[in-house]
């Protein structure tokens, strides 16, 4: 363990992981001289998505503004060695949702994280459900290629995936965004065993997860696929896309409603009512 700057940065067989000690986050991911974090965004806590149509009918983006910006704010940052392992623990406040967040990084000497994300809720807070509760990072574009056990082909949600099939697929990154003729959620996979973003050599992170989870990845960030507090009349391919990977891990992702599109929610099964929450996974360098 070293640290420099603002950072603390732990070493082992061929790898180093880098926090801030400002954010508490993973910043940098070194595994056989490759960086697999894009510009320092490394996994943070996510619970927002891009509104879809079906959330701007029911004012979704509005109602669970909250989450968008949850007042994520260090309270505590400390780190220990144990055998052969390193336990970092970062504690936070989130104002603005009246929750308490944990983030636990367990890092082995090969160079796995285990990464527990735990949030504790006021029982006595009227807080809007969330969209998602997992985690989000930024990796370098040239992750372009998936390989997952989960449902596919094509992109599926909690309340719409009986038409998918569970099995192994390899796909690339620029098949994941669905042109839709508005920006909004899209390429998200449910019931994911395993995980893995690659590049051209077969390089990359495997994850896995202690229950089947949800991810993506897209060559486009939220912000750009978000119209933000009224449905804006943009086109899905005038959007650009981004120099880099964006990697969802999610234990769950709100589903897409479908009932209508003018005010119905998701069925009450497929919500994420606000409360506590915990997810476990594990990044792996292959």
């Amino acid at each position: 363990m070293e640290e420099v700057s603002s950072q603390v940065v732990f070493s082992g067989d061929g790898f180093k992981a880098a926090f801030n000690k400002q954010s508490g986050l993973l910043v940098s991911y070194i595994y056989k001289k490759q960086e697999y974090i894009h510009d320092g965004q490394g996994p943070r806590p996510f619970f927002w998505r891009a509104p879809t149509d079906n959330d701007f009918g029911a004012g979704l983006q509005q109602k669970f503004a909250a989450w968008k910006n949850p007042g994520l704010k260090l309270t505590s940052f400390k780190w220990e060695t144990v055998g052969n392992q390193v336990l970092v623990n970062a504690e936070y406040d989130m104002k603005n949702v009246a929750a308490r967040l944990n983030l636990t990084y367990v890092i082995n000497d090969k160079g796995a994280v285990k990464v527990t994300q735990k949030m504790t809720a006021d029982q006595q807070a009227k807080i809007s459900p969330m969209f998602r509760f997992g985690m989000q990072m930024q990796m370098p574009k040239s992750f372009e290629t998936i390989e997952y056990y989960g449902r596919g082909p094509i992109e599926n949600y909690s309340d719409r995936n009986h038409v998918t099939d569970l099995g192994l697929y390899r796909q690339s990154v620029d098949e994941q965004l669905y042109s839709y003729i508005r920006p909004q959620e899209t390429g998200t996979k449910t019931d994911i065993r395993w995980w893995k973003q690659l590049n051209s050599a077969g390089r990359g992170l495997q994850i896995v997860a202690e229950a089947p989870f949800s991810a993506s990845a897209l060559h486009y960030t939220i912000e750009s696929l978000d119209d933000g507090w009224d449905k804006g009349q943009s086109h899905s391919p005038e959007v650009k896309q981004a120099d880099l990977t964006n990697l969802c891990i999610d234990k769950a992702q709100m589903g897409l409603g479908c009932v209508n599109s003018w005010g119905a929610w998701p069925l009450q099964q497929y919500q994420l009512p606000y409360g506590d929450y915990e997810f476990t996974f594990i990044l792996t360098p292959v």
